[in-house]
């Protein structure tokens, strides 16, 4: 990952970051009221500090989760490094509260304590959030199954005489061969089961084995196994009385744009965000659709398993979802979609995550693969290096706008992004609007006399390719090449033919040029968006008698270049005396 330019397409928002090495190993992790700014800081100034340098010449990949303020933004920072204990962390590693419950990867396994899950082969459940929660259940477990603690090397050191734990019925004793390999596995078998909470096939399980061994005479054996049955069914019932208040939750978020699909899930376990997992899908149906496979293909081999799945849209198959979760998992999980209150903001909160992330897939495609695809597939002469791509952003035809991003090598270069205000304002064509954008910025470039770009991309079909090859043809440009991109069926309109080009959704050069569509697209409404807004405050400091036009321009400059709403602020702007600026100050406190 190239960091400088995944520095550029950070959000500037609150939320968690974390710094991670080439193995993708979390090294940090660290809050922030401004994402970008934050990260940004530690690659533009003087480091003194070893170690700080040490965690920066390792870092080759960052992410981030957004937050709604940055008190969230703390907690959730407590939460990741209790839970991934990052190497550079100082602070808030101190409390080791989130340790795992483990079975290991032996002839005859063991269950004990982890407090890092390692790539050993064990079977790791957890994290537990409280360590009596994980000593509760191992009591539990080794009551009922005489699953060995030892540390003794079994295939090394096999002993001749059993130790005490068996003789309180606390072991089964393979190291003495008191048990087979098949018949301890077995149990084993029984207790990840029990872990998995698929408590109706484990008590169907024992019941098997015990009908066999009575069958086999083996009565000792078989009232073995009603007494771990029975065991087992009273520590049900229990469970059911003494479940702790705070149910664990999974909280999906949906972000797409064509027929890319991004989904975070948010992993809440007794009320605290615990981490989150990214994915992408490419497909041609509809949200509801990619949801719910979405949803079987990530629980398909889950073993953290929630109380709750919290989706960002109603969808047609609660029952089958959830009677899918009863059968393969044995629990009983609701699923729906909030509308409201605080379990809504947390499916919002997912949603902007996963936003960002189908923002970032463009840093996952290899960009020389991609532009050599791109040649290939549109038969232009050379490698498209230098991409401009258009797109508008209105709303009935007011406060018009248009973009033009650049990417340079398959990257943004946002250096060279640049935005237009329309001055087109007869009604509502897009196609004007941009034919217009287009002119400017190719008329601009011929007479500054600097490069023009390999390809020229526009958002739409057939008539915005013809409006924008019009303008470049008319500016003595007819041989600069254009494409547009329809988000419908992401068909690609080339000028000069007639038949747009279909490709294949996981093709390398149509992932790119959507990745290049989509930050037009964002960067247009973005600009669109804060003028509407800019107009809204100014029509509303006119309100204020005796603020014009020029005054209230002046108050909004003064508030976008400080970083707080303050009456030495506002007094300090030419004009505005202290009577206005206390009208001023009460107009914005008051939203």
């Amino acid at each position: 990952m190239d960091i400088q330019q995944r520095i550029l397409e950070l959000p500037q928002k609150p939320g968690v970051y974390m710094m991670k090495d080439a193995a993708s190993s979390i090294l940090y992790v660290g809050k922030a009221k401004n994402l970008k700014k934050r990260i940004s800081s530690y690659f533009h100034r003087s480091i003194e500090d070893i170690k700080t340098r040490a965690l920066i010449a390792n870092i080759r990949e960052i992410d981030t989760i957004i937050t709604d303020n940055e008190t969230e933004a703390l907690l959730l920072e407590n939460n990741l490094i209790k839970q991934y204990k990052p190497k550079y962390n100082i602070e808030l590693k101190e409390n080791n509260q989130y340790p795992y419950l483990k079975i290991t990867d032996e002839t005859y396994p063991r269950i004990l304590k982890a407090r890092v899950k390692s790539k050993d082969g064990a079977l790791y459940f957890g994290p537990y959030t409280r360590v009596k929660h994980l000593n509760r259940t191992i009591k539990s477990i080794t009551d009922i199954f005489p699953i060995r603690r030892c540390t003794v090397d079994l295939d090394k050191h096999p002993r001749s005489a059993p130790c005490i734990n068996y003789h309180v019925k606390k072991c089964a004793c393979p190291c003495c061969g008191h048990i087979d390999r098949e018949s301890y596995r077995e149990m084993v078998r029984q207790v990840v089961l029990f872990l998995k909470g698929q408590n109706t096939t484990l008590l169907e399980r024992i019941k098997e084995e015990m009908e066999q061994e009575a069958q086999r005479q083996n009565f000792e054996r078989a009232i073995e196994l009603r007494e771990r049955y029975r065991a087992v069914q009273h520590l049900l019932s229990e469970q059911k009385i003494t479940t702790p208040k705070g149910e664990d939750e999974d909280i999906i978020g949906a972000s797409f744009e064509g027929d890319t699909y991004a989904f975070t899930v948010l992993k809440k376990r007794k009320g605290k965000i615990i981490g989150k997992n990214d994915y992408t899908v490419h497909d041609s149906a509809g949200l509801g659709d990619v949801l719910e496979q979405f949803l079987l293909l990530y629980y398909e081999d889950s073993i953290d398993l929630p109380d709750t799945i919290l989706l960002p849209m109603p969808v047609s198959t609660y029952a089958t979802l959830r009677n899918y979760f009863k059968k393969r998992f044995d629990k009983n999980i609701r699923v729906y979609s909030p509308q409201k209150g605080l379990k809504r903001r947390l499916v919002d909160l997912a949603c902007r995550n996963a936003g960002q992330y189908r923002r970032e897939e463009i840093f996952r495609i290899v960009p020389s693969q991609a532009l050599m695809e791109m040649k290939r597939q549109l038969k232009l002469d050379s490698k498209p290096s230098t991409i401009e791509a258009f797109d508008v952003s209105t709303t009935l035809g007011t406060y018009s706008v248009a973009s033009m991003v650049r990417f340079t090598d398959g990257k943004p270069n946002k250096q060279e992004y640049r935005k237009f205000r329309i001055h087109y304002t007869r009604e509502q064509n897009d196609v004007e609007m941009l034919r217009e954008a287009v002119a400017r910025r190719y008329q601009r470039l011929l007479n500054e006399k600097k490069p023009l770009p390999d390809l020229v991309m526009v958002d739409g079909g057939s008539q915005q390719v013809s409006g924008a090859s019009e303008i470049l043809e008319r500016l003595g440009l007819r041989n600069l090449p254009v494409i547009g991109l329809a988000k419908r069926f992401e068909d690609i309109y080339i000028s000069g033919t007639d038949t747009p080009l279909r490709l294949d959704k996981g093709n390398e050069a149509l992932r790119l040029l959507m990745a290049i569509r989509d930050e037009a697209h964002r960067f247009a409404n973005t600009y669109h968006v804060s003028l509407r807004s800019k107009n809204a405050l100014l029509t509303k400091l006119k309100t204020i008698p005796g603020i014009g036009d020029t005054l209230a321009g002046n108050i909004l400059s003064a508030l976008q270049s400080s970083e707080s709403l303050s009456m030495e602020m506002l007094t300090s702007v030419k004009g505005l005396g202290n009577k206005k600026a206390a009208q001023v100050y009460e107009l914005l406190l008051s939203g």
